[in-house]
């Protein structure tokens, strides 16, 4: 501990420059680097230290030696045995650290010229002299290696016996306040050997004061990943003392203690920043980031991803009807009034109705492949759209309507998830076709939603990157990575589908109430009117959606209504505004990862009980589960699976990392001791 005031030692050193001048400073500060001197090593100091780090010469006479040695900086302490005084040692220190001339690499410098010059006194059978080569050693690594010096400190201090070796204890504990005291690595180290002073010396307020600063498990706290045994006194006074605090200087406005903790965690992860923890956190957070990333790039997470997808799909609020589509239906119940047939009479009545009715564009998802008869009566035919469906394996083409120009048809085939659960979660909206007859290029819901717009004057085009645009919206084609899909087969042009919700998808309608005069002509008139088969024996397909799992909802969508959401998605998107569903590039989603796998990291390694853990990591993830669900109510689709996963295991690697890594450093300190190896990698460092 130091004898006197920081002003003090200002003062004297102050004197001492105006007395011997600026070179006799310059060795001074070089000196106040060991704890103690002697004649024998300031002489090498000052043969060794003759130019700063830019090789300019500090013209430091011989004489410095013992003028400095005999000034009153210096106290001998022994036969040939000096040290300064702790405050002296601090301010000089100082000096030296913050000279351009100079700074780190001189105390490096230093820390390597004491090792070396202790190097021998370390195996000296003196013990007098080992254990002032031992300190020595400590105050050099402290400023090389500090995170290390801590340990072995801490480990030495875990071996003694608190009754006793009270006396080593408070050597100790000298040494780390004069080693440390300026280090930010050192602190928890500092403040459990001051309560442990304080503690022995019977400071029972003090020794609170103290401890109540750390956290105590099981009558231990950890310092550097080494346990230190806290007596069972200083767990009694330390529980008074915070009962007492609580009760008398408990804040009047909760928000106080918040704010508290928050600068309080911010100093403890900046400290955390400025150590060598740094390294073992960015090392397994980045470690975690991979792993995850791998699996994920082999597809293994892609079913759970699509999962929380679709469930926060579902969890959406339901917007309102799209009163732009009108949808007529063809049930069992009108087949069985037809007496269990759609004859092309029938269709062309159902038209005949409609187009009285004035709609802007009329949709036909019925397949009447040789009904040369189906509309050819209708005055405006162009504005009616019918479809035909591509050939594939083991399934022959459907060809449209023989009277259908291949400019008013657009194809019914859609994409399914088909490797994970069959769900439709994409809208295929552009193909290329190989068949004979049935060769257009426009997805049924896709011609139905551009004839639509294009009535209203807006023209779609292929912008020079091949990309889709109608008026002024783009829609960005699927990717292969895009979203929770990896490597998907992205062909043709496909974008994800922005489900309305199935009941607020549009008005629907049967064919019985149109032809019965039952439709109010209103519901019609300047709409998007779609017809098509519902009916179970005659639906030309139907398909799982994200709402299959809902309670209140069909297993299988059919295919009429899964067109309807494709040709609304385009329609209110490009009318409305209405977002499309927007992914993060493969950069983005890494950093997103890494980001919360070094949360992981941090976690475990600043909370050490497994509970507590526990609960820090989970209330973690639902901040992670929380943000993404509401950025995914703004139609953004961010990964949650992954970036959880990578949290997980970043903290279980840190905390088996901080559970092992004690003994692991017990043995590299024991082995040091034998083979001296802290001052062979300080050589190479």
């Amino acid at each position: 501990m130091s004898k006197i005031k920081p002003e003090v030692a200002n003062r004297r050193i102050e004197s001492f420059k105006k007395r011997f001048g600026k070179a006799h400073l310059y060795l001074a500060y070089h000196a106040a680097f060991p704890l103690a001197l002697t004649p024998d090593f300031l002489y090498r100091l000052w043969a060794n230290f003759q130019r700063d780090i830019h090789g300019q010469v500090l013209s430091i006479p011989w004489v410095g030696v013992s003028d400095l040695l005999l000034s009153s900086l210096c106290d001998e302490v022994g036969h040939e045995l000096y040290e300064m005084d702790l405050a002296i040692r601090k301010e000089l220190l100082k000096f030296l650290k913050e000279d351009p001339d100079f700074g780190k690499q001189r105390l490096d410098e230093l820390a390597n010229f004491l090792l070396d010059y202790i190097h021998l006194q370390l195996r000296n059978d003196d013990p007098d002299i080992q254990d002032l080569a031992q300190a020595q050693r400590w105050t050099a690594l402290a400023y090389v290696l500090p995170s290390e010096t801590v340990r072995e400190l801490a480990l030495t201090l875990s071996k003694l016996d608190q009754n006793q070796d009270k006396a080593e204890i408070l050597r100790l504990a000298s040494l780390v306040e004069t080693v440390g005291d300026s280090l930010t690595e050192f602190e928890p180290l500092l403040i459990y050997t001051r309560g442990m002073v304080s503690f022995i010396r019977g400071n029972l307020e003090s020794t609170a004061s103290q401890f109540i600063r750390v956290n105590i498990y099981q009558n231990k706290i950890q310092v550097a990943g080494i346990n230190l045994l806290v007596p069972e006194e200083i767990i009694k006074i330390t529980e008074h003392s915070i009962k007492n605090v609580s009760r008398s200087k408990k804040p009047k406005n909760p928000i106080f203690s918040i704010i508290k903790t928050f600068n309080n965690q911010a100093a403890s992860i900046q400290k955390l920043i400025n150590n060598r923890g740094l390294r073992t956190l960015f090392v397994t957070s980045l470690a975690a980031t991979c792993l995850v990333w791998g699996v994920r790039e082999l597809k293994w997470l892609q079913p759970w991803e699509l999962i929380v997808y679709d469930q926060m799909l579902r969890s959406r609020p339901i917007e309102a009807l799209d009163r732009r589509i009108l949808l007529i239906k063809i049930t069992d119940e009108d087949l069985k009034l037809q007496k269990q047939t759609l004859s092309d009479r029938t269709i062309n009545q159902l038209l005949d109705k409609i187009e009285s009715y004035q709609p802007r564009i009329v949709g036909l998802y019925l397949f009447q492949p040789e009904d040369n008869k189906l509309a050819a009566k209708e005055q405006n035919q162009d504005n009616i759209i019918s479809t035909c469906l591509f050939s594939s394996l083991g399934r022959d083409e459907i060809p449209p309507p023989p009277n259908f120009p291949i400019d008013n048809v657009g194809f019914s085939d859609v994409v399914a998830d088909n490797e994970n659960d069959q769900i439709i979660r994409r809208s295929l909206l552009f193909a290329n076709s190989t068949d004979k007859k049935c060769t257009t290029s426009f997805a049924f819901g896709a011609q139905i939603a551009i004839n639509y717009l294009e009535k209203q004057g807006i023209e779609y085009q292929f912008t020079n990157k091949g990309e889709f645009q109608l008026g002024k919206t783009l829609f960005p084609r699927l990717q292969a990575n895009s979203g929770g899909y990896q490597h998907l087969d992205a062909n043709g042009y496909q974008i994800l589908l922005n489900y309305h919700h199935p009941n607020s998808l549009a008005t629907q309608v049967t064919l019985t109430q149109v032809l019965s005069g039952q439709v109010n002509p209103n519901l019609v008139k300047d709409r998007l009117v779609i017809i098509g088969i519902t009916a179970a024996n005659l639906s030309s397909g139907s398909f799982y959606t994200p709402y299959s799992a809902l309670p209140d909802q069909p297993a299988r969508m059919p295919a009429l209504f899964i067109h309807a959401q494709i040709a609304s998605q385009l329609i209110s998107t490009v009318l409305d505004g209405r977002p499309l569903i927007w992914y993060w590039p493969d950069w983005a989603e890494l950093i997103w990862m890494w980001s919360w796998s070094l949360v992981g990291s941090i976690l475990a390694w600043r909370i050490h009980h497994p509970l507590f853990l526990s609960l820090a990591s989970g209330i973690a993830m639902v901040v992670l589960s929380g943000f993404c669900i509401m950025l995914f109510f703004q139609a953004g689709w961010i990964p949650i699976i992954p970036p959880a996963l990578a949290l997980i295991f970043a903290s279980i690697s840190v905390m088996v990392y901080a559970t092992f890594q004690p003994q692991i450093a017990s043995k590299i300190t024991e082995e040091s001791h034998k083979n001296n190896l802290p001052y062979n990698l300080t050589k190479k460092n």
